[in-house]
């Protein structure tokens, strides 16, 4: 069974939990409709911590709550939150199962209108809520999702994956380009198509977003948006893990068996090759490679976040 927000609203909190923040607020605390719920899930992340903490409170929508849910962190997390907590809304930290846990623990929590996600090795441009924000009440729409720049654990940008403006054409049997740090949906979303699987460790953001789909409820694209994330984190990692459970989710959705397990080992050698030429091909036949391969990919080199979006806006 999916959760739903008010299972999540009556959970009990663990023995052990650790919370603190300006604004600790019961769950059922009214609703802002003119408040954005910023999440951020974490665990043993004190290294880039701060950096998405900064990219929250530098945000030039004015009306923001920042909530941030640690799975039982022992790197000195926890100090680097509560050395924050003044800036923070909301933070709790204890044990889990896994990041649609904490995702779902921050929704429970969420008062905002409208609820997004930033992990912690990942951050946001200056105006990107209020950009989003501004997408969906022009549009109407039920969520906005823009690119996502992918940077080296040095930081430098290493490419940018642009969203997939026809995302339902595939979404039956993959997770298009609909990227998720760069997603702000209306909180009545989860309230109708329910909480995030905890039984997935990778794939849950595919599932949710097929049963939004079957909800009725529909997304738009908007280049207006670039987020950032880090590379080397768990999917990447464990990329034919990921591939497996968009698999199994597929087909449990009603994608045929043998279909979706050919387009898996298809996607299993298109990744191994991917890897392959990242190691040992030149740069530019790397980039011309993965173009073809994926054409929501924008390989042009720049030094600057700035650089590579002025070459996606001139597109």
């Amino acid at each position: 069974m999916v959760p739903t927000v008010a299972e999540y609203q009556r959970l009990v909190p663990q023995p052990d939990r650790l919370s603190g923040g300006r604004a600790v607020l019961p769950p059922t605390a009214t609703l802002r409709a003119d408040l954005v719920s910023v999440i951020t899930a974490t665990f043993n992340s004190v290294r880039s911590l701060d950096r998405t903490i900064d990219s929250v409170l530098c945000q030039s929508h004015p009306h923001i709550e920042y909530i941030i849910i640690d799975g039982g962190s022992k790197d000195g997390t926890v100090d680097r939150l509560r050395a924050r907590e003044g800036q923070i809304d909301l933070w709790l930290s204890e044990r889990d199962r896994g990041i649609a846990d904490a995702f779902n623990k921050g929704i429970a929590l969420a008062r905002g209108e409208y609820i997004a996600f930033i992990n912690s090795d990942d951050w946001l441009e200056k105006d990107q809520i209020r950009a989003a924000v501004s997408v969906l009440e022009q549009s109407g729409a039920d969520f906005v999702y823009g690119d996502l720049m992918l940077h080296e654990p040095d930081g430098s940008p290493a490419h940018v994956l642009r969203g997939e403006a026809d995302y339902a054409r595939r979404l039956r049997h993959t997770m298009p380009h609909l990227n998720h740090p760069t997603v702000v949906c209306r909180r009545q979303l989860y309230e109708k198509a329910g909480l995030f699987d905890t039984s997935l460790s990778i794939a849950m953001d595919y599932e949710w977003l097929l049963r939004v789909d079957r909800s009725g409820a529909r997304g738009t694209y908007s280049s207006q948006l670039l987020g950032h994330m880090t590379l080397e984190g768990a999917s990447d990692r464990t990329w034919r893990r990921a591939l497996a459970e968009v698999r199994a989710v597929s087909i449990r959705y009603g994608y045929p068996p043998v279909p979706a397990w050919l387009r898996f080992w298809a996607r299993v050698a298109k990744v191994g090759t991917r890897r392959r030429l990242e190691k040992w091909a030149p740069r530019a036949t790397y980039h011309w490679a993965r173009r073809v391969m994926n054409p929501n990919y924008e390989g042009r080199a720049a030094n600057t976040a700035g650089n590579v979006r002025s070459a996606l806006r001139e597109k």
